[in-house]
This record gives structure tokens, C-alpha cells and sequence, in this order.
């Protein structure tokens, strides 16, 4: 190795492993001053830069791949090399990698902030080397029962099953995955996982860590209360059999386990994987007469045809034994009226002890979290109820002290709903029918929506008279708000993807026609001849980049609002000079549109704490809706007012056309475009709105709305009048783009 040519890289003298001698380069990529590692052995600086779990330094034989960290504490990526000089002294070189993905995921993901209920963590991908971390990791690893010397520069260690998620190398955002600890204590975290591509085929991972071990015990221990069902059915003498449409079993209970286990092959070990044709090849079926039973008129091949079987006779015989059943089937129907599933029960018409085996549900009952109350079918008179139902009424009642306020009353005095009339009926109906009835309804609780399924069986004797009226009910509000919630997201990706197609394909048009036509007049060597409209395309081409940078900057920024890593840069102006500003920049836009733009603050001069970035962002926002949305002639009033010591309030008021009462809600949600033609005047993805109040209030403020339809619009800010530690006089942009390359952007939809 030629050491000459490779005295501009940063590198580190060391004799007997011993550093002796260091170049002003590395000073200048560590951040170190000399006296920090004069005399420091090789051991001692992997330790200074937090490279030694990846590698020893002195055990390098050629070069090797590693980051180190500078004084500040932040990654770099460096090639490691090693020369001889002689005998006992080395050097070796640091050469700085460029790694511009590895700064853009540390600038906009990394943060010390904390993150409520968790924490935010960077590594590099495969190696997974802890490269950045917020103020509560180490709190978070300490909950995982995790070893807490999982510093920088180290890899990562964490429990097997967070291991598993984070080898997949995904972006993916896995829910409760379960941690349990070195002394068996279980907590559960939501991971959310963004890959970032980096350099040198490698990638960088965003990990977002946050306890949701409160939450995973509450929905636990709502499942072991639904299971309380099936701890009822396990445990009568009745064996119960759910089919689907297509005979196959969906839910079998102990005593038909029981029944069907000796008879069915050995390989089958999970009932709910078996069917109605594998027990029907187990044992021959007979009616009361001894003949055999064909497949298509068994029991559940009837009931699933749409047969109600009451008290149908059956005999089962194989070479073990004969057992004479009753069998009672009835279908299942989905929501469009079709056969969907049969629930069928076969009682062993040898048993004698039904008054035991009645009053054991009933206890059963009592201790289960399922609503139960029978009825009297002529008059509602209720004559049993369970605790779990009466602790729910006592709940909603507080003139309910014990059961005997309930007994004998009216079942609909406490089964509150808008349509009684047609639950009467419906139960009526089913009287008539034998079909039980399915009611859905919805309640108060404390202030809070609940919501029940219950199910209405009449109850007959002997002689098939009706006797009561029994009513089964089952806290259904987690599956209504999932649902509610999958409809809610379901109809959000719709409007994204109608959305964003439609604001990429047409700017994407422009430019390839634009394109087109370029090469068309340089095939005919025309382009002098058409200088003009080659103008034209090209004022047009730069107008949709614009377009796409401002689709692609919301995308991205709301995206970081989301996962609350982005970050406010406050200096202290005076916003009157701030928002004066805005407006002379966007004079020459409003001009050519004839319409008036005004700014009419009550003072001079307000002095408090801005990023003026995200400020203008705001305002432009604003005020190119009000443009989009005013007719030539209008005028549009910038407004300030200082409402009290703590308060400014910045409104845009337009004279355009105005939203309905119904839709201002929705003006601030992502995606929504309330004119949802693609013919409209004004373009956008629905993003614009949803980003500014974001932006508001991550300056502490609010953003809301007034409106009438057809005489305009006003837009208000409110922001806290604070001081900022950092004082600035003159806008210091965090970004490169100044303030006419974001008034272009922003208005791009409009001029372009």
C-alpha cells in the first residue's frame, strides 16, 4: 500500500498499539482534539468512537467496514484500512464514506424528543447497529426486561420475538407482539418498522416502539369473557355442532367431540379441520325404522338445503355401540337472506336428568358475560335474569337496588330501542316461525356507546306451546368499531388512490406531450421556427415539476407528522414583517388573476416564537385556496388581531364560493377534495389543508373554518404568543428552497 497517497484521508499512528500521533483529519471527522487520544490504546479509542462491538481495531489485517461516532455523538460510515511502517508501528485510515441516505434518515426520523408510551430507535440493515436513539430507549429496553448496555455502535438484542419482526427487513408496522422477560413478566408493543435504501446495498431502519401492554390485557381479557359462551356449551349434555354452507364444521362442542372421536381416522386431530362427509364415512346412520341414511338426507345435509329439523329421530350404530339421538337443526343466513351455516344439536334421548342439567346452565349462567333473560311471550313479564344482565341494567338505572325491582316487570321496560314496535313483532314472528330473531342495538353506559347483539328464542313445551321467551345477548362494541374502522380505512384508501392517480396522471401528461412534441420539432431540425410555443412547453414542463414536488413535499411531510419526527426550528420576528412578506410575494400571482389581496393588521408589531418555514407553508396554504376558489374581481382580506396578551389570530377571508354547513368537518381530513369531479377549476390532492392545521398546531395553535355557502369563506389561525430561546432578526431558512421557490410550488395548481 502506497502510504503517501494516502495521507489526505483521516488517519492514526500507533506504536505498540499505543497511539502516538494523530492527522488533522481525523481530529476534523471526530470532533476530538488531540489531547483526547494521545496515549490511548487501540482498545481505548474503538471504546472513544463506540466501534468495538462491531469490530477491534488492532485485529484488522486489510480494511474493514464500520461506523464510528464524533464527538456529538453522530454516525459516520468509514472504511477502515491498516500499514505498516515497521515492526511496532501501524496506521491506520479512517476513509468517510458518503452516506447522504444515512444523514436524510437521521435528520428527518432521528430525534431526541420523547415519544409518549415509547421511543423511536435508528439501525443499519442487516447488521443492525444502533446508530440513533431518543431520550426513552433506554426506559423502553428496561421494560423489555432488555439488556441495557444496548448503546451505539452496538447490535441490536432484543427479546426473539421482536428479532423475528426486525429480520424480515420490512417496513411493516406488526401489532402486540408479545416480550416476555428474564423473570416471566409479559408486555406487548406496536412495532412500526420504515426501511430506508441507503448506499452500498445496505438500508437503514426507523423503528418506532410503543407499550400497548395496557391495552393488550384489556382485549385479552375481553376474549376470555366471550369465551365464556363456549364454556357453557362445553358443558352441557347436548352435543352441538355449527357447520358452514359447505358442511364443514366451524365449532364443535365437548359432548360431540366426545361422540365423534373414536370414530373419525387418526390423523385427524383438529375437529374444526374435519366435515360432515368425513363422520358420515365413521358410522352408518339409520332412521327409526333401521334404514340406512344416504349422505344428501342426513340431518345437517337437510338443514343446510334450508330444513328446520324438530325432535328428528336418528340412530347411530358402528361396531362399538348404538346411541339413539333426537336432533334439532336449524340454517344460518347471512345479511342478503342466504343459507350461510346450520347450528345442529343432538340429544341422547337416553338421558333422564334434563332438570339438573337446566339448572347447571343457568348457574352457568350467572357467572358468565352473557346477557339472559326470559320472558312471559304475552305480556314481557320477566321471570329470570342473570347477573351479568342485571349488573348492566343496575349500571344504567339508579333506582335499581336488586333483582325484585326487575322481576315482573316488563322485559321492554329496560331493552330500550327506537323500533320496539318491530321487535315485538319480529318476536312475534318468530313464535310462528321457530326461527330465532337476530337484534342489533346500541346503548349508553356510563357515557359511552355500547353495543349488543341479542338473540330472541322461543322456548316450547312438550305439546309445542310456547312457554317463554329467552333472550340471549352478547356485548358486541370491539367487532362494531373494527368494522366501523375498516369501512372508515377502506374508503380513505379509495379516495387516496382516486386522488394521487389523478394528480400524477395529469401532470405526468403535460410533461410526456411536452416531451413529445420537443422531439418531434427536433426530428424536423423546426426548433428556431416554434420558439414560441417551445417556450410554452417549457414554462409548462417546470410548472407540473412543481406540481409533483408539492405532492411529493405534503406526502412525506405529513407522513413525519404521523410518526410525530418532525421537529420546529424557532427563532422570535415580529409576524406583521413576517406575514408582509407573504404577501408582496405572492402580489404579482393575485394581479394576474384580478383579484385583490389586502393585509390589515390592528398593530405594527408582534414579537414572538416561528418557523418561519412552516409558517409560510401555512399562510400560502391559505391564501392560494382562497385564490382558487375566488372569482376575477374578488377580494381576498388578510386580517391580524392580537386577542389577548397570549393570542394571535391571522385570518383569510375570501369572497368565493363558500362551504356547506354539512362538509366543513371535512375540509381538514386527508384525501378529501369536496368537489370530487375531475373536471374542477382548481387541482389538488386533499393534502394541503390537513398539513397546515398539522403545522399549526405543532406551533402549539389551532386552524378552524367558517363559512357560508355561496358568499365565501374564512380561515383563522391561532397561535401562542411565546418566546423563543433563539433570537433572530432575519429569516434563516431550514431549508434551500427560499421563499418564491415555495410560493411556486404552492401555487402550482393554480398558475401552472
Amino acid at each position: 500500500m502506497n502510504i503517501n497517497r494516502k495521507t489526505d484521508i483521516p488517519h492514526i499512528y500507533a506504536k505498540n498499539n499505543e497511539i502516538y500521533k494523530v492527522s488533522d483529519g481525523f481530529l476534523r471527522l471526530t470532533g476530538y482534539e488531540e489531547k483526547d487520544l494521545i496515549g490511548l490504546s487501540l482498545t481505548d479509542v474503538g471504546v472513544l468512537l463506540k466501534s468495538e462491538h462491531q469490530l477491534s481495531i488492532q485485529t484488522i489485517q486489510d480494511e474493514a467496514h464500520v461506523y464510528i461516532y464524533n464527538d456529538e455523538l453522530l454516525p459516520i460510515e468509514v472504511t477502515i484500512s491498516f500499514s505498516t511502517l515497521d515492526s511496532d508501528v501501524s496506521v491506520y485510515y479512517f476513509e468517510k464514506l458518503e452516506s447522504p441516505s444515512l444523514y436524510f434518515t437521521l435528520n428527518n426520523f432521528g430525534s431526541n424528543a420523547a415519544n409518549q408510551n415509547g421511543s423511536v430507535a435508528i439501525f443499519s440493515y442487516p447488521e443492525r447497529i444502533l446508530l440513533q436513539y431518543d431520550e426513552n430507549y433506554m426506559d423502553v429496553l428496561s421494560s423489555m426486561d432488555s439488556n441495557s448496555d444496548n448503546v451505539l455502535g452496538n447490535h441490536a438484542v432484543f427479546s426473539v420475538a421482536i428479532m423475528g419482526v426486525l429480520s424480515e427487513g420490512l417496513s411493516l408496522h406488526e401489532f402486540e407482539v408479545k416480550v416476555v422477560g428474564a423473570r416471566g413478566m409479559a408486555t406487548y408493543w406496536d412495532i412500526n418498522i420504515k426501511m430506508i435504501t441507503g448506499e452500498r446495498d445496505r438500508q437503514f431502519a426507523v423503528i418506532s416502539f410503543y407499550d400497548v401492554t395496557e391495552r393488550a390485557y384489556k382485549r385479552k381479557c375481553s376474549e376470555k369473557r366471550h369465551a365464556g359462551m363456549e364454556l357453557i356449551l362445553d358443558n352441557i349434555s347436548d352435543a352441538v355442532t355449527i357447520l358452514d354452507k359447505d358442511g364443514n364444521f366451524v365449532y364443535i362442542n365437548n359432548m360431540a367431540k366426545d361422540f365423534l372421536s373414536p370414530y373419525l381416522p387418526s390423523h385427524i386431530t383438529n375437529f374444526e379441520l374435519s366435515s360432515t362427509k368425513i363422520a358420515y364415512e365413521a358410522y352408518e346412520l339409520n332412521d327409526v325404522n333401521g334404514e340406512k341414511i344416504a349422505f344428501e338426507n342426513t340431518p345437517d345435509r337437510r338443514v343446510l338445503r334450508g330444513e328446520k329439523l324438530s325432535n328428528h329421530k336418528i340412530i347411530a350404530t358402528s361396531e362399538r355401540s348404538t346411541t339413539y339421538f333426537s336432533c334439532e337443526g336449524q340454517p344460518l343466513y347471512d345479511m342478503a337472506g342466504n343459507i350461510d351455516g346450520a347450528i345442529l344439536i343432538y340429544k341422547n334421548t337416553a338421558l333422564v336428568h334434563k332438570a339438573v342439567e337446566y339448572q347447571a346452565l343457568r348457574e352457568n349462567m350467572d357467572v358468565s358475560p352473557i346477557y339472559y333473560v326470559s320472558f312471559s311471550p304475552e305480556d314481557y313479564k320477566i321471570d329470570y335474569i342473570n347477573q351479568y344482565a342485571f349488573q348492566f341494567i343496575q349500571m344504567q338505572r339508579s333506582n335499581i337496588s336488586t333483582e325484585l325491582d326487575i322481576i315482573g316487570r316488563s322485559f321492554f321496560d329496560f331493552y330500550r330501542a327506537d323500533n320496539l314496535h318491530d321487535v315485538k313483532n319480529e318476536i312475534h314472528t318468530s313464535i310462528t316461525t321457530k326461527i330465532p330473531f337476530v337484534h342489533k342495538h346500541q346503548a349508553m353506559l356510563k357515557g359511552e356507546k355500547r353495543y349488543t347483539k341479542t338473540i330472541f328464542h322461543p322456548i316450547f313445551t312438550c305439546d309445542n306451546i310456547v312457554e317463554k321467551i329467552v333472550a340471549v345477548g352478547f356485548d358486541i362494541t370491539d367487532e362494531k368499531i373494527a368494522t366501523e374502522n375498516m369501512e372508515k380505512l377502506l374508503t380513505m384508501q379509495e379516495e387516496i388512490f382516486i386522488n394521487i392517480s389523478h394528480e400524477l396522471k395529469t401532470p405526468l401528461s403535460v410533461i410526456f406531450s411536452g416531451a413529445q412534441l420537443v422531439n418531434l420539432y427536433l426530428e424536423k431540425n423546426s426548433l428556431e421556427e416554434h420558439r414560441e410555443e417551445l417556450f410554452n412547453i417549457n414554462k409548462a414542463t417546470i410548472g407540473n415539476y412543481y406540481r409533483l414536488i408539492k405532492l411529493v413535499n405534503n406526502i412525506l411531510d405529513i407522513s413525519k407528522l404521523e410518526s410525530e419526527v418532525y421537529e420546529l426550528s424557532t427563532y422570535n420576528y415580529n409576524i406583521v414583517e413576517i406575514i408582509d412578506g407573504i404577501i408582496d410575494s405572492v402580489s404579482d400571482y393575485t394581479k394576474s388573476q384580478d383579484i385583490q389581496l389586502l393585509f390589515d393588521p390592528e398593530v405594527e408589531e408582534v414579537m414572538m416564537a416561528l418557523d418561519v418555514y412552516k409558517f409560510d407553508r401555512i399562510l400560502l396554504n391559505l391564501i392560494s385556496n382562497a385564490i382558487k376558489f375566488s372569482a376575477k374581481g374578488r377580494k381576498i382580506l388578510v386580517q391580524l388581531v392580537v386577542t389577548d396578551q397570549n393570542t394571535v389570530r391571522i385570518s383569510v377571508t375570501d369572497e368565493g364560493i363558500g362551504i356547506a354547513q354539512k362538509d366543513l368537518h371535512e375540509v381538514f381530513k386527508k384525501f378529501i377534495q369536496l368537489n370530487r369531479n375531475f373536471n374542477r377549476l382548481s387541482e389538488g390532492a386533499g393534502l394541503g389543508l390537513p398539513l397546515a392545521r398539522s403545522l399549526a398546531e405543532l406551533h402549539g395553535g389551532t386552524l378552524y373554518v367558517e363559512s357560508v355557502l355561496g358568499e365565501g369563506s374564512t380561515f383563522t389561525i391561532e397561535l401562542p404568543i411565546e418566546n423563543s430561546t433563539t433570537n433572530g432578526t432575519i429569516y434563516e431558512p431550514t431549508h434551500d428552497m427560499d421563499r418564491m421557490e415555495r410560493v411556486k410550488y404552492e401555487f402550482s395548481d393554480i398558475y401552472f
